[in-house]
């Protein structure tokens, strides 16, 4: 047995098993992937050693005191038994942030309370919920267990990876949806997330139909393309493929504040270096890649399908109108695999613009760069970063603007880091046998938006809820979209 190294203790304290005639101390010592507790110092055989792993779980157990709720003890596993051990609030809340997202918690109803339905879909419903010690508000997703299991193999495989990704872009908290912790009952798994306290992007279009200003203003679009690709350009650094880039899944952590906008709903991501990927023909009709149309394998594309999803997002925050337009979803999904692109952004009476930028070609430029159907010559989030468009010609730059930045260092630090996250998540996820009946997810939104209409009252719709996002819903009685899009 190889000797335990002690220098590589990230933390220790001491805690207390409590027994019917006298208790015990332990010594307890928290490393980088376990977690050892022995009666003795620094043992070489300690009676405790645990892996910290996804499929550990602990639970914590509260205490109401004069100042408040702290944790009293920590329930790991032992055999086939957990095992209670007691400790200071201190330690005890240290050792519940360090393996926050190593491991699997429990009784999640010790954690939070006061639970509020804020969402819901067929594959499980979305909660604020209050935390008991912190008084802060978070999102919890609950995803009833068996839904992944009554479902395809690929579905668990999914849930893996969304986990995975999640895990890796929580040091983004500025970027991304942040996860900050896994819980487990008899029923449901629950991912718990930070909660935004503004709207996504679709919601923002809808809300500017209500004013006079009825679009974003030049600077506005600036930002929010900026804030987007400085978050593509993260999220392709560790190449990872967001394949579902739409208004919808784009959320701003502030109201009002247009450089707050985040990515939410990883549902779908996937690592391009994957050789296999689940669900290669997926996404949102209108804002589909022509290679997703056009994959035959499933490893064909790369991240940038993500960047024609992004200029799908920069023509509507342009004009306000869609790229690809449609009354049907027929319409819309004929429409985006023709892709034929107007890119006259003309000046109408719904959207009078003001860009002195259209007449000079920038801002053609860099919707054409974005939007090529070759995604070899396709410009990435990086270069799209340092076109013309986002020079100020009068060097008269917005605050905003001038503050956000892509941290390519930070990336490049993490590269390592992310390499060996990345071949640990390749061993953990076992990929499933890519099912040729592939589902591409159609956003529910448009629907809901046409309610009145009756042209899909032909088709059954199903609700489909990535486990971090919004709703969605998939054909299920009309010909497979997978013999569509061949």
């Amino acid at each position: 047995m190889d000797k335990i190294d002690y220098s590589q203790v990230r933390f220790s304290f001491i805690g207390t098993r409590k027994h019917l005639f006298k208790d015990k101390k332990y010594y307890v010592y928290v490393f980088d992937d376990s977690l050892l507790m022995g009666i003795i110092p620094n043992s070489q055989n300690p009676k405790y050693k645990i892996r910290l792993e996804i499929n550990i779980k602990f639970r914590w157990t509260l205490k109401k005191t004069k100042q408040g709720w702290i944790i009293e003890s920590f329930y790991f596993p032992y055999k086939k038994s957990a095992k209670p051990l007691f400790g200071s609030n201190d330690d005890l809340q240290r050792l519940k942030e360090f393996t926050n997202l190593k491991v699997t918690f429990e009784n999640m109803n010790s954690i939070y309370q006061q639970f509020q339905l804020i969402g819901q879909g067929s594959t499980g419903k979305v909660f604020s919920a209050v935390h008991t010690i912190e008084q802060k508000i978070y999102a919890i997703k609950s995803i009833p267990k068996k839904q992944l299991k009554s479902q395809l193999d690929q579905n668990q495989a999914a849930f893996k990876m969304e986990v995975s990704i999640l895990k890796l872009l929580a040091k983004y908290p500025d970027n991304f949806i942040t996860l900050k912790e896994i819980y487990e009952g008899e029923d449901m798994q629950c991912l718990v997330t930070a909660f935004l306290e503004g709207p996504n992007l679709i919601e923002e279009f809808e809300r500017l139909k209500t004013t006079n200003q009825n679009r974003f203003s030049s600077i506005e679009v600036k930002i929010i393309l900026k804030k987007l690709l400085i978050n593509l350009a993260t999220l392709h650094s560790h190449k990872i493929i967001h394949r579902d880039l739409k208004p919808e899944n784009l959320m701003f952590k502030v109201e009002g504040d247009n450089s707050s906008l985040i990515l939410v709903d990883f549902g779908l991501a996937t690592y391009e270096s994957f050789e296999m990927l689940f669900y290669p023909k997926c996404g949102t009709p209108g804002y589909v890649a022509p290679e997703i149309f056009n994959v035959k394998t499933a490893n064909q594309y790369s991240t940038k399908v993500d960047i024609f999803s992004c200029g799908c997002i920069f023509y509507k925050l342009l004009t306000g109108k869609n790229v690809f337009k449609g009354e049907t979803f027929d319409e819309v999904l004929k429409n985006n695999r023709k892709g034929q692109i107007d890119f006259n952004l003309r000046i109408d009476q719904d959207y009078i613009t003001e860009y002195s930028l259209v007449f000079s070609g920038i801002i053609q430029n860099l919707l054409q760069k974005m939007l090529l159907k070759n995604p070899i010559n396709r410009i990435s989030a990086f270069d799209a970063l340092n076109h013309p468009y986002f020079r100020d010609v009068d060097n008269n730059i917005h605050p905003s603007l001038r503050s956000l930045q892509f941290n390519e260092e930070m990336c490049e630090d993490e590269e390592v880091n992310n390499e060996k996250s990345e071949e640990e998540d390749k061993n953990n996820i076992q990929m499933p046998k890519i099912n040729r009946k592939c589902q591409l997810i159609w956003n529910l939104t448009f629907f809901q938006q046409n309610s009145q209409k009756t042209v899909f009252d032909s088709r059954q719709l199903i609700e489909y809820d990535p486990l971090s996002g919004s709703k969605y819903a998939k054909i299920t009685s009309c010909p497979l979209v997978s013999e569509v899009l061949e």
